[in-house]
């Protein structure tokens, strides 16, 4: 496995764990701790492979980035739906209109499915800010390597 790929699956469970916290208490969040995950993926996946070329260390962060930041989604859609889930069984009044009845399931599913409709938009939101920290982290943490100067031609007449 490309520790590209090995990176941004660690940083992704962590961020998927964290992010079911953060999403739980405040939705809005994800996309900032995704920021950050995405960034320190990209970074270590660098350190790890050491492109040659600023490029290549850009891509395999914008690589690790974006797998991380597709993990953290799941962490916000299953924090926001635990959040509804909470709110309704204790009746905590919403920000956003009326808590549904317990007893019926049509209002239900509308609420629970735009609830993972909004975590859904704000974890895709997440996984491209991932994704782009990732790649500016990998741009930033490849070293440029030398390059061979061109063999002199000594032309003896």
């Amino acid at each position: 496995m490309q520790p590209r790929t090995r990176i941004g699956l660690i940083v992704g469970v962590i961020g998927l764990v964290l992010n079911i916290c953060v999403a739980g208490f405040i939705g809005i969040c994800g996309p900032f701790l995704s920021l950050v995950a995405g960034g320190v993926a990209g970074f270590f996946a660098v350190r790890q492979e050491k492109p040659l070329t600023k490029n290549d260390g850009a891509r395999a962060g914008a690589t690790a980035g974006g797998i991380a930041g597709a993990l953290i989604i799941l962490g916000q859609i299953i924090g926001g739906l635990g959040a509804l889930a909470y709110m309704q069984s204790t009746g905590t009044p919403t920000p956003f209109g009326q808590m549904p009845d317990l007893g019926d399931p049509a209002t239900s599913i509308g609420f629970y499915a735009g609830g993972v409709g909004t975590a859904l938009c704000f974890g895709v939101v997440g996984a491209l800010l991932a994704a782009g920290a990732g790649a500016g982290a990998g741009y930033l943490g490849t070293s440029d390597q030398p390059t061979m100067p061109p063999p002199s031609q000594n032309i003896m007449s």
